[in-house]
Protein backbone atom coordinates (compact mmCIF):
# COMPACT_ATOMS: atom_id res chain seq x y z
CA UNK A 1 0.00 0.00 0.00
CA UNK A 2 1.37 3.56 -0.79
CA UNK A 3 -0.02 6.01 0.91
CA UNK A 4 0.81 9.57 -0.31
CA UNK A 5 0.84 13.08 2.28
CA UNK A 6 0.61 16.41 0.20
CA UNK A 7 2.30 19.22 1.39
CA UNK A 8 1.80 23.00 1.29
CA UNK A 9 5.54 22.98 -0.93
CA UNK A 10 3.71 20.63 -3.62
CA UNK A 11 6.33 17.88 -2.40
CA UNK A 12 4.33 14.36 -2.28
CA UNK A 13 5.99 13.05 0.90
CA UNK A 14 5.24 8.85 1.38
CA UNK A 15 4.34 7.21 4.42
CA UNK A 16 8.28 5.99 4.03
CA UNK A 17 9.54 9.36 4.23
CA UNK A 18 7.45 10.11 7.40
CA UNK A 19 8.74 7.01 8.87
CA UNK A 20 12.09 7.34 8.60
CA UNK A 21 11.77 11.37 9.59
CA UNK A 22 10.23 9.61 12.79
CA UNK A 23 13.02 7.08 13.05
CA UNK A 24 16.17 9.89 12.75
CA UNK A 25 14.53 12.04 14.98
CA UNK A 26 13.45 9.85 17.75
CA UNK A 27 17.55 8.55 17.44
CA UNK A 28 18.79 12.07 17.68
CA UNK A 29 16.64 12.95 20.69
CA UNK A 30 18.18 9.38 22.39
CA UNK A 31 21.51 9.90 21.74
CA UNK A 32 21.47 14.31 22.46
CA UNK A 33 18.26 14.56 24.36
CA UNK A 34 17.57 18.23 25.85
CA UNK A 35 17.95 19.84 22.36
CA UNK A 36 14.96 20.18 19.88
CA UNK A 37 15.38 18.26 16.54
CA UNK A 38 14.17 18.88 13.70
CA UNK A 39 14.00 15.83 10.48
CA UNK A 40 12.62 16.12 7.10
CA UNK A 41 12.62 13.35 4.39
CA UNK A 42 11.98 14.24 0.96
CA UNK A 43 12.94 11.20 -1.40
CA UNK A 44 11.42 13.31 -4.58
CA UNK A 45 14.53 15.45 -4.15
CA UNK A 46 17.62 15.06 -5.58
CA UNK A 47 17.52 11.19 -5.49
CA UNK A 48 16.19 11.29 -1.76
CA UNK A 49 17.38 13.72 0.98
CA UNK A 50 17.27 14.17 4.93
CA UNK A 51 17.80 17.13 6.56
CA UNK A 52 18.57 17.48 10.11
CA UNK A 53 18.75 20.77 12.18
CA UNK A 54 18.71 21.19 16.10
CA UNK A 55 16.78 24.64 16.56
CA UNK A 56 19.68 25.68 19.37
CA UNK A 57 21.99 25.65 16.88
CA UNK A 58 19.68 27.58 13.94
CA UNK A 59 16.36 27.11 11.83
CA UNK A 60 18.12 27.80 9.08
CA UNK A 61 21.03 25.78 8.73
CA UNK A 62 21.59 21.99 8.95
CA UNK A 63 22.86 18.79 7.83
CA UNK A 64 21.50 17.40 4.50
CA UNK A 65 21.95 13.32 3.94
CA UNK A 66 21.75 11.24 1.15
CA UNK A 67 19.21 8.74 1.85
CA UNK A 68 20.55 5.88 -0.42
CA UNK A 69 23.91 6.45 1.88
CA UNK A 70 22.39 5.42 4.71
CA UNK A 71 22.76 2.31 7.16
CA UNK A 72 20.12 0.41 8.60
CA UNK A 73 20.90 1.99 12.01
CA UNK A 74 21.24 4.89 11.08
CA UNK A 75 25.11 5.88 12.13
CA UNK A 76 25.58 8.25 9.82
CA UNK A 77 22.09 10.15 11.35
CA UNK A 78 23.95 10.00 14.57
CA UNK A 79 26.95 11.50 13.58
CA UNK A 80 25.61 14.09 11.75
CA UNK A 81 23.89 15.70 14.93
CA UNK A 82 26.64 14.79 16.85
CA UNK A 83 28.67 17.18 14.21
CA UNK A 84 26.09 19.62 14.00
CA UNK A 85 26.23 20.49 18.13
CA UNK A 86 30.50 20.38 17.91
CA UNK A 87 30.24 22.79 14.95
CA UNK A 88 27.96 24.85 17.44
CA UNK A 89 30.39 24.71 20.17
CA UNK A 90 27.88 22.58 21.88
CA UNK A 91 28.57 19.46 23.89
CA UNK A 92 27.30 16.24 22.35
CA UNK A 93 25.24 14.27 24.88
CA UNK A 94 22.64 15.88 26.83
CA UNK A 95 21.62 19.52 26.10
CA UNK A 96 21.16 21.75 28.83
CA UNK A 97 19.36 24.57 27.45
CA UNK A 98 21.94 26.22 25.58
CA UNK A 99 21.93 27.87 22.47
CA UNK A 100 25.17 28.86 19.79
CA UNK A 101 25.49 32.17 18.71
CA UNK A 102 28.51 30.84 15.79
CA UNK A 103 28.61 27.48 14.02
CA UNK A 104 31.68 26.67 11.99
CA UNK A 105 30.54 26.62 8.19
CA UNK A 106 28.33 29.01 8.29
CA UNK A 107 29.24 32.30 6.28
CA UNK A 108 29.81 35.17 9.11
CA UNK A 109 26.45 37.38 7.70
CA UNK A 110 24.35 34.35 8.77
CA UNK A 111 26.08 33.83 11.92
CA UNK A 112 23.19 34.17 14.99
CA UNK A 113 25.74 36.83 16.52
CA UNK A 114 25.40 39.09 12.98
CA UNK A 115 21.46 38.49 13.02
CA UNK A 116 21.51 40.18 16.72
CA UNK A 117 23.69 42.67 15.89
CA UNK A 118 21.74 43.90 12.69
CA UNK A 119 18.39 44.04 14.07
CA UNK A 120 19.47 46.24 17.54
Amino acid sequence: MNVNLFTVDGHTYTANDEILACRASELLQRHYPGYVWAVNVNSEEKGGVMTIKNFSVSSTWGMVLHIAKLDNKLKKVVRAGGELLERAGLIRGRGKGEKSNKVDGIPDKFQMSEYVRRQN
